[in-house]
């Protein structure tokens, strides 16, 4: 795997195109920054796009934040809209540039903005978890109407056998973390970013001294309200008196479901816990401190051990 080099695609444009990052995650938004640091991207030429309502507290770049309704989400799944990707390409076209995008996999909004003629291409960066699961390259022109029917309708994700509609066999490049990243990439295109450390320049940490941090479950694991309050009583008692909790963005990028979380939250509280808010990036705080990290299965245990931390797995 190369680490050195710096992909074609990025080289050739990084003075011309417009670079176009999704940021779904802290993981996104500290593999980005770093992307446009170590490959020189002129800060002109990047726009970076908030999905889940992700801070954006590492960039000094132009930025846009997407949000979706109800209608969105029907209209995506009945008509095989992008009502985000429309939105995303109004304002791509203001800079009257070609452009290339970065992100996570191949989201909704990713293959509607391939379709078009000034978009260049596509990088996949390091997300998170699903970055090291053996999800197989797809060739999107094979899929048959069947298949693209139900790709509209809900990503098909099998991680046993890599089946999945995450990456397209059409990408310039993939970029990672580490030789780990992507298994089912060719090597051909994989790179693995080096100085990831000096993301530091860009965060002043927000909880130093305090080392015992709980993470909850994704919301989408637990449906109900009961769901809810067994995880987080399962959390309490794993955690000690005045230590730290931060909810998965499935429950702070929407203001009724965070309400109705700390609610819940406040009513079994008897710890004194403190809510981290989603501008503390834990993979930038255990680069300042050793942290101990107590929740489920996460991609957090492979950066805690990659800095040096403590993540103890517990079911949810």
């Amino acid at each position: 795997m190369k680490s050195k080099e710096i992909p074609e695609i990025i080289n050739k444009s990084k003075d011309k195109f417009l670079h176009v990052f999704f940021v779904a995650s802290p993981i996104l938004g500290i593999v980005s920054r770093t992307i446009i640091e170590n490959y020189k991207i002129n800060n002109k030429n990047v726009l970076i796009i908030s999905l889940r309502d992700t801070p954006l507290i590492l960039f000094n770049h132009q930025n846009f934040k997407v949000t979706s309704t109800k209608l969105d989400r029907y209209l995506e799944k009945l008509f095989f809209d992008s009502p985000g990707g429309r939105k995303i390409y109004k304002r791509i076209t203001l800079q009257k540039k070609k452009f290339i995008i970065y992100s996570g996999w191949a989201y909704r909004e990713v293959n509607y903005l391939l379709r078009k003629k000034n978009c260049k291409g596509h990088i996949y960066i390091e997300e998170g978890q699903g970055s090291y699961m053996n999800f197989i390259p797809y060739d999107i022109k094979k899929m048959t109407l069947i298949d693209k029917i139900k790709f509209n309708w809900r990503n098909r994700v099998n991680p046993l056998d890599g089946q999945g509609n995450f990456f397209r066999d059409d990408v310039k490049a993939y970029i990672g973390l580490s030789k780990e990243t992507f298994p089912k990439a060719p090597v051909s295109r994989k790179y693995i970013l080096r100085n990831f450390y000096s993301i530091k320049e860009y965060y002043k940490p927000k909880i130093f001294g305090q080392k015992t941090i709980g993470l909850t479950s994704s919301n989408s694991r637990l449906p109900k309200i009961d769901d809810w309050k067994r995880m987080l009583n399962n959390l309490i008692v794993n955690l000690p008196e005045k230590s730290l909790l931060k909810p998965h963005p499935s429950f702070t990028s929407n203001k009724i479901v965070f309400t109705k979380f700390k609610n819940l939250f406040d009513e079994l509280n008897n710890k004194n816990i403190k809510l981290l808010g989603s501008d503390v990036f834990l993979e930038i705080e255990m680069m300042y401190e050793k942290k101990n990290i107590i929740g489920p299965q996460s991609s957090l245990f492979r950066y805690a051990k990659l800095v040096g931390s403590n993540y103890k797995q517990i079911n949810l």
